[in-house]
Formats: C-alpha cells, structure tokens, sequence
C-alpha cells in the first residue's frame, strides 16, 4: 500500500489509528521492506466494546501500533537491520517506536557499534522520519542521521 501526500500547508499530525495491514516501507539508501501494523487497544471500562474507539482521538490514546518490519531476504548486514518489531505510541503527534540495534553503525574499524532507531511517523499522509543515533564508541563521535520515509 502506497499512499501519495499532496501539497499540505502545514505540519502533519497523527488524527486516529492507521489500518491494520501491509505497508511497503521506502527509504533512501535502504531495502525495501514490508511494514505488517496491527492495533491494540485497552479498554479501561475492561469491557472489549468501547465506543470511544470510534473517536480516533480517544482511540489514539488508548491504543499501540505493533509494527513488524520484514525484507524479502535477511541477507546483508543492510537488509538484517531493516527486520525488527516495534510497539509505536503518539508523541509529538505522531506514532513514533524506537528500536535498539546493537550493530548499527559501521566503525573505522571494521566493526560495528549500538545505535538506536527512532521511526516517526504521520497516519495521513503515511510519511515520516528514521532518525539514527550513536554514542562516541569505536572511535566516532556522537552523531545522529535523520532520513525521510514513507509507508
């Protein structure tokens, strides 16, 4: 599923809970891969039927985005990195997840080193940002790569 954002005057900002599905995620400079996204909501009545969850708003705060994240094949170091599962919560206004990779920067070295990945994202529009962060390890300085995306 690919959704195109026209010409939008300002900011986007989460407005309900995306559809659970299939999303093909897209990102420069890496794989391709298959977004599976699912809802899950806490009634806090403890009741399963909760009108509220027809008010995406309400909805929005009540409930989490399971995102698992797949390459057709988890051959290279790249496409290993784009396999991960993530539980995203509105901040900001927008669903965000953050995911730890224990190698996710290449070192001078030769060696890798722990980043973490913070995906954010926009239910409209279905854009947003992959924002990679390191610490000073392996001989680099701290750095941070923030990179567009779209599902």
């Amino acid at each position: 599923m690919t959704l195109v954002a026209l010409g939008t005057a300002s900011p986007a900002e989460a407005l309900g809970i995306p559809l659970d599905g299939m999303y093909s995620f897209s990102e420069p400079g890496v794989p391709a891969a298959t977004w599976k996204m699912y809802a899950l909501c806490d009634a806090p009545s403890r009741q399963r039927a909760i009108p509220d969850f027809t008010d995406p708003l309400v909805a929005m705060n009540l409930c989490a985005l399971n995102v698992s994240s797949t390459t057709p094949r988890a051959i290279s170091r790249q496409e290993k990195l784009a396999n991960f599962v993530g539980r995203a919560r509105v901040t900001n206004d927008r669903w965000t997840f953050e995911v730890p990779k224990d190698d996710g920067v290449n070192c001078p070295n030769g060696s890798t080193a722990a980043t973490n990945e913070i995906y954010a994202f926009d239910d409209v529009s279905l854009t947003g940002t992959h924002t990679s962060i390191h610490g000073d390890e392996c001989g680099l300085q701290p750095g941070m790569k923030k990179t567009p995306f779209t599902l």
